[in-house]
């Protein structure tokens, strides 16, 4: 038995030798067709490695037939050494109950046998520890083949992957290899003609580097064309320049003239507003002198009136006086003497005449002098009831303004002077300057504006 478990470390060793040695085949196997596929992809080198993994896979299938097939007599064994196991035991128990039965009537004979049979025993148990040890250890080496075994398996169906692989590379390296024969002639044939075409560019070429140096000899009289047009331009350009400058010094000028104009311009709008104000107040002046001469022309109507009505109411009492003279005259010189006089009493008539006046505002200018522009008096009626009139009470804006009367003046300066309404006043003369001065600033931008 010892013998048989000791062949089997070794066939185990020999398969996990032989193992290491397949893979490690394999690897190299492997790093070749990487090898091949990174230096040329030639049929002879893919073909050759095809029937190298070929013959090692052959090797690999006849050691796992060995392997197999030595495993298979090892199971036998196994199965005997348990057999005979069981029959040594069954050996032994069947002497224990003879020495159990036999011991009360033993003899020295029956002594001898049992300490044989127990010497037999004893063998027979180191004997099945031996066999029980040599079981263990073919069981651990029979799971150690196994696991080679898989192993193996598994290595053989990565082999066969990697050749199906392979093969397939084959295949498409096989096509490839076709269609690139057949590029190559389609590359020989673009060949030829990129050669052609070769040949007729360069006929072009040519032709277009003559075209080409024409253009260029055209292009540099183009260019020297240009840079004395470009030096007319630059001169013209100086010129402009300086007429630009002596433009910008006359607009600075024009500048300062309309900043001049504009000044005398906003005087005139002042004066002109002036002008106008002062104009506004005489036109309200002369409207109150109007109305105050129609309201005189009136009252002196009126008085016209009440004059002949006094007139003959006058005449009416000389003839009454004439009548009465010559009855009444001692009583009247007495009575007059006694009593103060006394101011008669008007008739009827002069009090519907007074009626008539009161309506007009003139009744109300009593110790006022009417006056005329010589200074004298009217001397009709009570004169000194018109001293003065409206016209003394209105003033000119001159005279408002300046305010420059005395107080100690004669009368005939109270009075109006009609004459001098209609006479121009000092502000009138600085319009006339002015508009003249516009006009003449007009005229000169009218003729820069020519030039």
């Amino acid at each position: 038995m010892q013998q048989q478990l000791s062949q089997l470390q070794e066939e185990v060793n020999k398969a996990k030798s032989e193992k290491s040695q397949v893979l490690q085949e394999l690897e190299e196997m492997k790093w070749r067709i990487f090898s091949d596929r990174s230096t040329s992809n030639n049929q002879t080198s893919s073909e050759t490695a095809h029937d190298m993994l070929r013959s090692e896979l052959e090797k690999a299938k006849e050691n796992e037939r060995k392997m197999l097939e030595s495993l298979r007599l090892q199971t036998k064994q196994l199965e005997e050494t348990k057999i005979e196991l069981e029959e040594a035991k069954l050996e032994l128990r069947s002497l224990r109950e003879i020495t159990r039965a036999s011991e009360p009537t033993s003899s020295p004979t029956v002594k001898n046998l049992t300490k044989s049979l127990t010497i037999d025993v004893v063998r027979r148990e180191d004997n099945a520890k031996m066999l029980r040890t040599e079981l263990k250890l073919a069981l651990e080496a029979e799971e150690k083949s196994k696991k080679a075994m898989d192993d193996l398996a598994i290595a053989l169906k990565e082999v066969t992957t990697e050749l199906n692989w392979v093969k397939e590379m084959l295949t498409e390296t096989r096509m490839e290899l076709a269609k690139t024969r057949e590029e190559e002639e389609c590359l020989k044939k673009l060949l030829k003609r990129k050669e052609d075409e070769c040949d007729k560019l360069k006929l072009e070429a040519e032709e277009s580097f003559n075209l080409w140096r024409e253009k260029e000899n055209g292009f540099i009289k183009c260019m020297k064309i240009s840079e004395e047009d470009i030096d007319n331009m630059e001169r013209e350009n100086s010129r402009l320049i300086d007429s630009q400058r002596a433009a910008r010094e006359e607009i600075s000028k024009l500048r300062d003239i309309l900043k001049q104009a504009i000044n005398e311009a906003n005087v005139v709008k002042e004066a002109l507003e002036i002008a106008r104000n002062e104009n506004s107040q005489l036109k309200d002046l002369i409207s109150e002198k109007d109305k105050a001469f129609q309201g005189i022309k009136q009252e002196l109507e009126c008085l016209k009136v009440s004059e002949a009505a006094a007139l003959d109411s006058v005449k009416e009492l000389q003839s009454l006086l004439v009548a009465t003279s010559s009855i009444d005259f001692g009583k009247n010189t007495a009575a007059l003497d006694m009593e103060t006089p006394r101011t008669p009493k008007p008739p009827k008539s002069e009090m519907r005449v007074k009626k008539k006046l009161a309506k007009y505002p003139s009744e109300q200018w009593k110790g006022e002098v009417f006056c005329t522009s010589r200074g004298r008096r009217h001397s009709f009626g009570d004169s000194e009831r018109f001293e003065g009139s409206i016209f003394d009470m209105i003033g000119s804006p001159l005279e408002k303004k300046d305010q420059t009367l005395a107080p100690g003046e004669n009368s005939s300066a109270k009075c109006v002077n009609f004459a001098n309404i209609h006479e121009p006043e000092p502000g009138w003369d600085r319009l006339k300057k002015k508009r003249q001065i516009l006009r003449k600033f007009g005229d000169m931008l009218r003729r820069k504006s020519f030039k």
